[in-house]
């Protein structure tokens, strides 16, 4: 069982932790077992660890943070207003949730931070995509086919 206490760090540098691939990841990504089977950096917020309630995938997301397959990443409020005003902008506010705000927030802090990476969010949810993609971002669909 994962507890409730572990390491997060906030993304306000990212020397050393900057990879070739990093991979932000969605609740349905973390639930699939997505970082035990792509090799990449494999990073979440903390939003998403806490909509993974039930027993098995608490044991996977537990088992991931264990074997550093994933990082629990805090998302500062100014990444957090950029995805924001990006959704405004885009007329997405309505159709995405925090928790999908925080995602978007910590693949464009992530970007900046690491220009020399590929940084992409894996979903499923096509409005998390299509804010995504409006983001000059990329995105892998974890289950289910994607946004063309």
């Amino acid at each position: 069982m994962i507890s409730t206490r572990y390491n997060t760090w906030v993304p306000t540098s990212m020397e050393n932790k900057c990879q070739p691939l990093i991979v932000v990841n969605d609740t349905g990504a973390i639930l699939a077992g997505l970082p035990m089977s792509l090799p990449a950096k494999h990073v979440t917020t903390e939003q998403v660890v806490h909509e993974v309630i039930d027993r098995e995938s608490r044991e996977l997301l537990s088992m991931m943070l264990e074997t550093q397959r994933l990082d629990i990443l805090s998302v500062d409020s100014d990444s957090f207003m950029k995805a924001r005003s990006l959704a405004i902008r885009k007329r997405r506010l309505n159709r995405l949730s925090n928790t999908d705000l925080s995602v978007l927030a910590l693949a464009i802090s992530i970007r900046e931070m690491c220009p020399e990476s590929r940084v992409l969010v894996a979903t499923d949810d096509y409005t998390l995509q299509e804010a995504v993609r409006l983001a000059g971002l990329d995105f892998i669909t974890v289950r289910y086919r994607g946004i063309k």
